[in-house]
């Protein structure tokens, strides 16, 4: 009964008409995070040496990420322990999984942060030669 059964499915798959697949269309938006240049703007121009200094200074702090890395992170290995060692079938490693995207995501958004900071800096340090505050 089985044997017929298996042999009915695959003739019933092999007799439908084959189709060429269609590949969806390749976006022309780039797959990666490309940051913005960031400019001086006319209220920035308007500072000081000084006052860019100052602001360069308090852009410092937060040019750092302070999360832990990947490997120094310990809820980072649980959630892999979770994916590989799946006792309880599919709930340990579905919550593994999703920590781990969570983590990924927010790791992308502290990159995009300190990017942006970075070049809030360089723009400032850029209108601080123009103005040759260093001489």
């Amino acid at each position: 009964m089985r044997l017929r059964t298996l042999v009915y499915f695959s003739l019933m798959v092999l007799a439908q008409p084959l189709s060429a697949l269609t590949l969806p269309p390749v976006p022309t938006e780039p797959i990666y995070f490309e940051p913005p240049v960031v400019e001086a703007d006319a209220g920035i121009r308007d500072m000081s040496c000084s006052e860019l200094d100052r602001n360069i200074n308090q852009l410092h702090p937060y040019r750092y990420s302070y999360k832990p890395g990947f490997y120094e992170d310990g809820t980072n290995k649980l959630a892999t322990a979770f994916v590989v060692f799946d006792t309880v079938p599919v709930v340990e490693g579905w919550l593994g999984l999703g920590y781990l995207g969570y983590s990924a995501l927010v790791d992308e958004k502290e990159d995009r942060r300190q990017l942006h900071v970075e070049q809030q800096i360089s723009a400032l340090q850029q209108l601080k030669a123009e103005k040759h505050c260093y001489e």
